[in-house]
C-alpha cells in the first residue's frame, strides 16, 4: 500500500507535465527479433552452384511476408558437411533445419534429429496425409518416433550415352525390366570402350592406357550403392532374433560385384580407376556430360547437371535413361534414394522450425526444390507438375523407365540401418576405394576382411561401446 500512495503523486506531476507540453507520444514496445530458421544444405544434393538460386529465392519469397520467423539456407560442401554438421552441434551452433537429407543421413545421425510426431498428428488435416506417395510415409520413422515428412525419390537408371552407342554401331539395351543382365552390360560396354586414337576394345591397336571413352562409370557412388544393385539378399546388415547384428557384406552376391567392378577396370578395362574418374569429372557438372562415359547408374537427382551442361552447350550428344540390369540371381534391383528435412533436436524454437518445414512440404515449394534437386515428389498432386517440367526440359525422356524403377527398390535400403553407422561406412569405403585403385588387390580376401572389421564395429556399439564422433581428418591420420 505505501508503495502505490508513493506512486500518485509522481502521476499528477506526470498529468501537470503532459498538459503543458501536448500531447505525449505513445511508447511503442520494441518488437522481439524474429526467429532465425537456418536451412544447413549439404548433406546430400542441393549444394551445387547451380541449385542454390531456386532456394535463396524461396527463402526471399517466405522472408518478404514474415515478420515473426526468418530463414535462411545454408549451403555446405558433400564432401565435409557431415563432419561440419557434428562440430557446430557439439559447440553448441545448431542450424534449425538439414536437409535434403538422404537415408543415410538419417541414420548416421538419428540422436540428432527433434520427434515431430505430435505435430504431424496435431496437423494432420493442414498436411493433408493422404497427399503423400504410401511407400513413403514411415521412412523416417526411427524407433517410436517420426523425425520428418515425406520429401522426394531419386529412382535409378542406366543413363545410356546413346550417340557413342551409334557410333559404335552397338545395339541400345532393352527398354523393360528384367530384360537385361550385368553380363550383358559388360557386353555392351567393353563394346563401347574406346581409346584416344579411335580403335575399340579388342581392336587390333587398342590402348588401355589412353582410353578416352569407358562402357560404364559408376559414378557418384559409394561401395553399398555399387554392390546393391547385384540384388543380395540384404544390404550387408543381418538383424538376428535374438538382437544381434551380423555383418553379411561378404555374401555370395557382393563377393560377385566386387569382383565385376575390380576386372571391368583392371581387366576388361571398360570402368575407369580412381585416376581416370578424376580426370573424366574434371570441370563437369558430372562425369556422364564429359562425353566419355557409354554408361553409369545414377538417379533423377542428376536431372539438374544434365540440365545445365545441356543450356551451357557442354552436353550435345543423345542420351536417355534405360533399367537397371537384372543380377545373375534373377533379381533386379534399381536402388532409390529418399530425401527429407528434419529438425535438430538441439534448436530451440521447435515450433519455429516446423512451421518452415511444413511450407516446405507443402505445394509450390516442394515442387520447386524437387525440382531443383531431381527428386519425385512425394506429394502426388505434384508429379503431373514435375513430369511437365522434366519432359519439357528432355522430351526423349522415357517415364515409363523411371516409374518402373520404384517397384524394384532395394528393401532394405543401402543406405540403411548399421551399427555404428559411420565408422562401419568409412571402413567400407575405404575397401571401395582399394578396389578402384589397386590391380594387385585380393578382393575377396579384403572383403572377407572388411566383412569382419565391421562386424568388430556392430558388436562394440550394441555392447554399448560405441564410438564418438571423429572429424575425417584425424580418422585419416589415425
Amino acid at each position: 500500500m505505501t508503495k502505490f500512495k508513493l506512486f500518485v503523486p509522481a502521476l499528477i506531476v506526470l498529468a501537470l507535465v503532459a498538459v503543458s507540453l501536448g500531447p505525449i507520444a505513445p511508447v511503442v514496445k520494441a518488437q522481439d527479433d524474429p526467429v532465425l530458421v537456418r536451412i544447413y544444405v549439404g548433406l546430400g544434393t542441393g549444394y551445387l552452384p547451380e541449385q542454390q538460386a531456386a532456394q535463396v529465392a524461396l527463402a526471399d519469397e517466405w522472408n518478404a511476408t514474415h515478420e515473426d520467423i526468418k530463414i535462411e539456407f545454408e549451403f555446405h560442401d558433400n564432401e565435409t558437411a557431415r563432419d561440419e554438421l557434428l562440430t557446430r552441434v557439439a559447440a553448441g551452433d545448431p542450424p534449425a533445419i538439414v536437409g535434403p537429407a538422404g537415408v543415410r543421413s538419417v541414420y548416421e545421425t538419428s540422436n540428432l534429429w527433434a520427434d515431430v510426431s505430435d505435430l504431424i498428428e496435431r496437423d494432420a488435416a493442414e498436411l493433408n496425409l493422404d497427399d503423400f506417395d504410401a511407400a513413403s510415409l514411415n521412412l523416417y520413422e526411427l524407433g517410436d518416433k517420426t523425425i520428418a515428412l515425406p520429401f522426394g525419390f531419386y529412382p535409378s537408371f542406366v543413363y545410356v550415352n546413346e550417340t557413342i552407342f551409334q557410333e559404335a554401331e552397338v545395339e541400345l539395351p532393352p527398354l523393360e525390366h528384367g530384360a537385361w543382365t550385368w553380363a550383358d552390360l559388360r557386353e555392351k560396354a567393353m563394346a563401347v570402350t574406346q581409346d584416344s586414337s579411335g580403335n575399340f576394345l579388342g581392336e587390333e591397336g587398342f590402348d588401355p592406357s589412353a582410353i578416352e571413352v569407358y562402357g560404364y562409370f559408376p559414378f557418384y557412388t559409394n561401395f553399398r550403392a555399387s554392390v546393391i544393385l547385384f540384388s543380395p539378399e540384404d544390404a550387408g546388415v543381418q538383424l538376428n532374433d535374438d538382437g544381434s547384428v551380423t555383418a553379411t557384406f561378404n555374401q555370395p552376391a557382393i563377393q560377385e560385384a566386387v569382383q565385376f567392378y575390380h576386372d571391368g577396370i583392371f581387366t576388361d578395362t571398360f570402368i575407369p580407376n580412381i585416376d581416370a574418374e578424376n580426370a573424366i569429372s574434371e570441370g563437369v557438372t558430372n562425369p556422364f556430360v564429359s562425353g566419355r562415359v557409354g554408361m553409369g547408374v545414377s538417379h533423377t537427382w542428376l536431372f539438374t547437371g544434365m540440365l545445365e551442361a545441356i543450356n551451357s552447350g557442354a552436353f550435345t550428344d543423345q542420351w536417355n535413361v534405360y533399367p537397371s540390369p537384372t543380377a545373375s540371381n534373377g533379381v533386379t534391383t534399381a536402388r532409390v534414394h529418399a530425401d527429407t528435412f528434419a529438425i535438430m533436436d538441439a534448436f530451440k524454437d521447435r515450433e519455429a522450425a516446423w512451421e518452415v518445414l511444413k511450407w516446405l512440404a507443402s505445394g509450390e515449394p516442394a515442387l520447386t526444390l524437387a525440382t531443383t534437386y531431381g527428386a519425385m515428389p512425394a506429394r502426388l498432386s505434384l508429379r503431373s507438375d514435375w513430369e511437365e517440367t522434366w519432359l519439357e526440359a528432355f522430351p526423349q525422356l522415357n517415364l515409363d523407365v523411371v516409374y518402373s524403377a520404384l517397384e524394384y527398390l532395394d528393401a532394405p535400403n543401402h543406405e540403411g540401418y548399421m551399427p555404428n553407422y559411420a565408422r562401419a561406412w568409412d571402413a567400407l569405403e575405404q575397401y571401395w576405394n582399394n578396389l578402384r585403385s589397386n590391380a594387385d588387390m585380393d578382393v575377396l580376401a579384403d572383403l572377407d576382411a572388411v566383412n569382419a572389421e565391421v562386424q568388430a564395429l556392430f558388436d562394440a556399439d550394441l555392447a554399448g561401446e560405441a564410438t564418438e564422433f571423429v572429424p575425417t581428418e584425424e580418422k585419416a591420420a589415425e
